[in-house]
């Protein structure tokens, strides 16, 4: 990947925090778990593009898949009680 796009993924996912995240207060809980998600992958794209790091090659690949696994468990559960809380109203 060339240097202007991994500069352009943490433009893009700092953008998309900041969005979510004003959106949350409008939205609830699920946007700030969105907000949250975007957070994260803004850090391990600048830590991959600024510091040169390997971030999806090794031990970090694996962390990387794992956090990605819990943060979509989080959308599941957050999604379903959202629902449900609505159901009952």
């Amino acid at each position: 990947m060339g240097d202007f796009l991994q500069y352009f993924y943490v433009f893009l996912w700092g953008a998309l925090a900041v969005l979510m995240f004003f959106t949350g207060f409008k939205q609830g809980a699920f946007a700030f778990v969105m907000s949250l998600f975007f957070v994260f992958m803004t850090v391990w794209y600048a830590l991959r593009a600024y510091a040169g790091l390997p971030m999806f090659e090794g031990i970090y690949g694996i962390v990387f898949r794992c956090v990605l696994g819990g943060f979509l468990a989080l959308f599941v559960i957050v999604y379903f009680l959202k629902r449900r809380n609505n159901n009952q109203k």
